[in-house]
């Protein structure tokens, strides 16, 4: 039982390593993985990583735990269906909201917020609204309500995957399974999710846009006269150095 305990923790650790180091290297940020294509923290990003972690390290910890206890064909045991699903979901779901992000870059790039070195991304963007003159200041229900449920979701299996490895220990042949009304309620969250963020929000975003960011728009402390927009924006998350007064 503790040989597939531990090969489960290290499996996770090495993940969350390789995501740390991948973070930093292409983002700045140990947390980069969750960061989209716009600088800014995802919910989407989020949900997959938790799931992919979970889930892969649970199969790693498992073969592993078995291998090294000399059980017979160390890969036999199954995935049940339910878990496929909710990983095909939570696939689905990113796919769809990197294909809604993507078309509103295209149509409406200047009603899109957006994030870089000087108008810093946060962790709280995954809970907010981000596009329109209301970006970054309204909380958007449908990604709180998803996120939580993602979360408690994750816990609970988690601890169900536990309880089963104490049971059995290397004796496991199967991945635990969901109950098939939680799979149900995480594709109606996954779905409500989708739907909040297809309306087209009016209005245009304080500080960094998608337009202003592809044109190369430099940041400044405080507004200027009007120059030929997006020349300069005004961050609406800047770093200390931005809010320092000249003498």
């Amino acid at each position: 039982m503790m040989v597939t305990y531990w090969a489960w923790a290290v499996a996770a650790v090495v993940m969350l390593l390789a995501a740390a180091y991948l973070g930093v290297r292409v983002r700045g940020s140990m947390l980069g993985v969750l960061i989209d294509t716009r600088g800014r923290f995802s919910l989407s990003h989020f949900q997959l990583v938790l799931w992919t972690f979970v889930v892969l390290s649970l199969i790693a910890g498992v073969a592993a735990g078995r291998l090294l206890t000399a059980v017979p064909d160390a890969l036999s045991f199954s995935i049940p269906s339910t878990l496929l699903a909710v990983m095909g979901i939570n696939i689905a779901s990113s796919a769809g909201a990197i294909v809604v992000k993507s078309a509103k870059d295209v149509q409406a790039p200047e009603r899109i917020a957006a994030s870089d070195a000087s108008d810093r991304p946060h962790f709280s963007q995954i809970f907010l609204i981000e596009e329109g003159a209301l970006a970054d200041k309204v909380i958007d229900i449908t990604k709180f309500q998803s996120f939580w449920f993602t979360l408690i979701l994750v816990a609970a299996y988690v601890v169900f995957a536990a309880i089963r490895i104490s049971e059995l220990g290397t004796a496991v042949t199967a991945l635990p399974e969901f109950n098939e009304t939680f799979v149900l309620l995480l594709s109606i969250s996954h779905a409500g999710y989708l739907a909040g963020k297809m309306p087209a929000r009016q209005g245009e975003p304080e500080g960094l846009t998608v337009s202003a960011k592809l044109a190369g728009a430099k940041a400044v402390p405080t507004p200027r006269a009007p120059d030929v927009p997006p020349a300069e924006y005004v961050p609406r998350n800047p770093v200390r150095t931005m809010n320092t007064t000249e003498k």
